[in-house]
C-alpha cells in the first residue's frame, strides 16, 4: 500500500510515497466491485479469518523466498510459535523469538524482507555500528552476520526487550548491549508504555514509567571510544525529535550511513526536526521500507576524548 507523506521545512515542501506492508492489526483495504447479475456496485472488507490467513501465506511465501526448502522449517516454528531457538542460514548462532506478534514482525521485516541488507557506497566498509532502539536484537544480529567486522553498540531502554536482547547477542563478542535511551541529553527519563506494544516504548521526561538513565550520542561515543559511526540506526519511538533538535552537531558530520524510521503518528515534529538537522549537511536520501536512508556524502572525522578505561558488558 502507498502512503502519502509530506512535511514542512521553512518554506520548502518535501513530498514522497512510502511502502507499508499490512500487518494483522492494521485494517485492510475494502474489496470493492460490481455484481454481475445486477451491476450493482458493492464494498466489503475481509473477515478476521481471511486476514489471518493472508498473513500466514504471506509469511510462508516470504520465508520460502529467502530461504529455499529450508524455509519451510523455519515457517512452521514462527507459526507455531516454537521459537525458544530459531536458527537461520546465513545467520551464525540461533536466536530466540517471544511468542507475542511484535517479535514476529520485527523478524519478518529484518531477515525475510531484509531490511536493512543496505545499498552502501563500495568506499563504506562499516567498522562501527550503533543500534539505537534494538529490541531484542534481532538487527544487531543482522548488522554482525552482514559486517563481522564491525563493533556493534546495541542500546535497548525497555528492561523486558533488553534481558532477551542481552541473551541473543551473547555469542557475538563484537556486540555490547547497553541498557539506555537515546537522547539529546544525559538525565534521568522515564520509559513509557503508551499501548504501542513491544516495540513502541517511548521515551519521556517528567512521567510516569520506569526510570532510567538517558544518553546523548556524544555520551555514548566518548564512554566507548567511538571516533566516528559508520551506520546510525535510530528506531526510537519519537526520539528521534529530540536527538536532532540539540546537540546534533557533535555527532551527525561524523555519522557516514544514517538509518531512521520517523514517528510522527507518536510524536508531532519529528520528519521536521531530522530534514531541519540534515540540511546543514551533504547527505544523499533514498527509502528503504519504513526507514529512510542517507548517505552522508562529506563525512568528516573529528577525534573524541577516550576514557580511561572501557566498560565491561556487565558496566554497560
Amino acid at each position: 500500500m502507498i502512503m502519502p507523506y509530506e512535511f514542512t521545512i521553512g518554506h520548502k515542501m518535501l513530498f514522497f510515497a512510502q511502502t507499508k506492508e499490512s500487518t494483522p492489526g492494521n485494517p485492510t483495504a475494502p474489496v470493492s466491485g460490481k455484481s454481475k447479475n445486477t451491476g450493482a456496485t458493492f464494498r466489503t472488507r475481509a473477515s478476521g479469518a481471511d486476514k489471518n490467513n493472508d498473513v500466514m501465506f504471506g509469511l510462508l511465501i516470504n520465508c520460502l523466498t529467502a530461504f529455499g526448502w529450508r524455509g519451510l522449517i523455519i515457517y512452521f516454528k514462527v507459526r507455531t510459535r516454537m521459537t525458544r531457538s530459531v536458527s537461520l542460514p546465513g545467520i551464525r548462532h540461533p536466536f530466540r523469538l517471544r511468542p507475542q506478534r511484535a517479535d514476529g514482525i520485527s523478524f519478518r521485516e529484518i531477515f525475510l524482507r531484509r531490511l536493512y541488507d543496505l545499498s552502501l557506497p563500495q568506499t563504506l566498509q562499516p567498522k562501527v555500528i550503533i543500534d539505537g532502539g534494538a529490541n531484542i536484537g534481532m538487527t544487531s544480529i543482522f548488522f554482525a552476520n552482514r559486517y563481522p567486522n564491525a563493533r556493534i553498540i546495541s542500546v535497548e531502554p525497555d528492561e523486558n526487550n533488553f534481558a532477551v536482547l542481552a541473551d541473543n547477542v551473547r555469542p557475538y563478542p563484537q556486540i555490547t548491549p547497553v541498557k539506555s535511551a537515546i537522547w539529546h541529553k544525559k538525565e534521568q527519563i522515564h520509559v513509557v508504555d503508551k499501548g504501542y506494544g513491544d516495540r513502541g516504548f517511548m521515551i519521556e521526561k517528567n512521567a510516569t514509567g520506569t526510570v532510567l538513565e538517558a544518553m546523548s550520542l556524544p555520551d555514548l561515543l566518548q564512554t566507548h571510544g567511538i571516533t566516528q559511526i559508520d551506520i546510525l540506526k535510530l528506531d526510537i519511538e519519537g526520539s528521534e525529535k529530540e536527538v536532532f533538535s540539540e546537540n546534533y552537531e557533535s555527532w551527525l558530520p561524523y555519522t557516514r550511513c544514517l538509518i531512521v524510521e520517523l514517528h510522527d503518528r507518536m510524536k508531532h515534529g519529528c520528519s521536521q526536526a531530522v530534514f531541519k538537522a540534515l540540511l546543514a549537511y551533504d547527505f544523499s536520501l533514498s527509502i528503504q521500507g519504513d526507514n529512510l536512508l542517507f548517505i552522508n556524502e562529506s563525512p568528516e572525522i573529528v577525534p573524541v576524548p577516550t576514557p580511561a578505561h572501557r566498560p565491561s558488558l556487565a558496566q554497560a
